[in-house]
């Protein structure tokens, strides 16, 4: 079903973090590929939650310049998926301890 890695890595942002803590939405960069229900199917694996909403927002990439070279370089596109988990629910792994 899922054959390559759907979620790549959370979002570990000022924002990201305060939508975590006041509105349970936790935000990951997932494959450009993927589609929303082969994210939800990945998230409920890797921690065993199933989500209320998947949101999606594909982010164009950038153009550079190479300044040593004189060349234009463009950046990859990038997708964000936003995943709204039920009330008090907290996942473990994305919390982090300030003091």
């Amino acid at each position: 079903m899922i054959q390559n890695i759907t979620i790549l890595k959370p979002i570990v942002t000022e924002k990201a973090l305060a939508s975590q803590q006041t509105q349970d939405k936790y935000a990951f960069w997932v494959s450009p590929n993927t589609t929303k229900g082969q994210i939800e199917a990945a998230f409920k694996i890797v921690f065993g939650i199933k989500p209320l909403a998947v949101n999606t927002v594909i982010l164009k990439g950038k153009n550079k310049t190479d300044w040593k070279k004189r060349k234009p370089i463009k950046k990859s596109d990038r997708k964000k998926a936003i995943i709204t988990v039920p009330k008090n629910t907290k996942i473990e792994l994305l919390k982090l301890n300030t003091k």
